[in-house]
């Protein structure tokens, strides 16, 4: 807020750095810190907690930032600052944070939102797995800039529904050194974080790229893991999202006996068979979003948002999957779903959740 109102800005120099930080805000976020001094205190006023709101303004951020780091504009200490608010936005109503990430439908940016993804999934395992601070801080960094050497192909990649190119393979299989250069150029010598996103596509018994590691370290096996499953998770021009629930049993047919078996077991209890913000078919012939964890793994709450002939409700309706009527049948993919209601508010919560 360093312009006054009414400033002309005298040179194109000026309007360009402007444009560079950041010229515009998400309204809703503008009128969170900025209220009108008319309007009654924050206190009077209850305040809510809006994860998809605040995602989407990381997920800004974050492309911005990834892309400054490319050209060597931006430092590793901005990438910490930045993995902090990750870690502190996954741990305010993790069930939220989930939802939102399976949730997020924005063309643009694709490559920073699946970073996003990954780096909050992320947060969560590796606190749930124990830890300590710094490895977790690591791993977070590791999954913001595992893509650096490929982002604008990652996009591309998107809408293209042929297979790839043969330079396209190559980046592909280039990117984590790529991304290890790119971290280099801006000065990161974090081991932990350096490893990861080299490792992200090693998998045990030297059947990834680019080393063909025997034994890769369990950071980036954890990266890979959750790479994997958003990946999955997400639609691309060449095929449709798979259900999440199909994800986690491919996942642990996959990798759940070898070294990484308690890895896939902590990502299995951390989201569930039904994560939040996936859709099932009920035993009514409604689909309905999952939207918290319920007493058991197979009977979580969940919203309907389209009656048994599939027209949107406008309105979602909790139901009890653990009651007869409401028992879970299948799990049906996001792009088969029709939805008439803005998801995002169902997790909107009063700031002390």
């Amino acid at each position: 807020m360093l312009l006054s109102k009414g400033l002309v800005l005298g040179s194109q120099t000026q309007l360009d750095e402007l444009l560079e930080r950041g010229l515009y805000v998400e309204l809703g976020l503008f009128e969170t810190h900025f209220r009108s001094v008319s309007a009654p205190p924050l206190e009077a006023i209850e305040q809510k907690f809006d994860p998809f709101l605040i995602r989407g303004s990381m997920r800004l951020s974050l492309n911005r930032l990834l892309h400054s780091l490319i050209d060597a504009l931006a430092n590793s200490v901005q990438l910490l600052e930045f993995a902090g608010h990750v870690q502190d936005y996954a741990n305010k109503d993790v069930e939220a944070a989930i939802a939102a990430c399976l949730l997020d439908r924005q063309e643009e940016s694709r490559a920073a939102a699946h970073s996003l993804s990954c780096a909050i999934l992320c947060s969560l395992l590796a606190k749930r797995l124990g830890w300590p601070e710094e490895r977790q801080r690591s791993l977070v960094c590791a999954a913001l800039t595992m893509n650096l050497g490929m982002l604008d192909l990652q996009q591309r990649l998107l809408r293209q529904a042929t297979p790839l190119t043969p330079a396209q393979l190559e980046q592909v299989h280039a990117h984590p050194e790529a991304a290890l250069a790119a971290l280099t150029n801006v000065g990161v010598n974090d081991s932990i974080w350096r490893e990861a996103v080299r490792q992200h596509h090693e998998k045990p018994g030297g059947k990834g790229y680019p080393q063909r590691l025997n034994e890769p370290a369990e950071e980036g096996q954890l990266l890979r893991l959750v790479d994997v499953f958003f990946a999955r998770a997400s639609a691309r021009a060449d095929r449709s999202p798979l259900p999440p629930a199909q994800i986690v049993r491919a996942l642990f047919v996959e990798d759940g006996q070898g070294v990484c078996a308690s890895l896939v077991a902590c990502l299995v209890k951390m989201i569930g068979i039904y994560p939040p913000g996936s859709f099932v078919k009920l035993a009514n012939g409604e689909i309905g979003v999952v939207f918290r964890n319920g007493e058991t793994q197979k009977t979580p709450v969940v919203a309907s948002v389209t009656n048994a002939s599939g027209i949107p409700l406008m309105q979602p309706v909790r139901r009890d999957t653990s009651r007869e009527a409401f028992v879970i049948s299948g799990t049906v993919g996001s792009d088969k779903v029709s939805v008439g209601y803005d998801l995002g508010k169902l997790w909107i919560t009063n700031a002390h959740h």
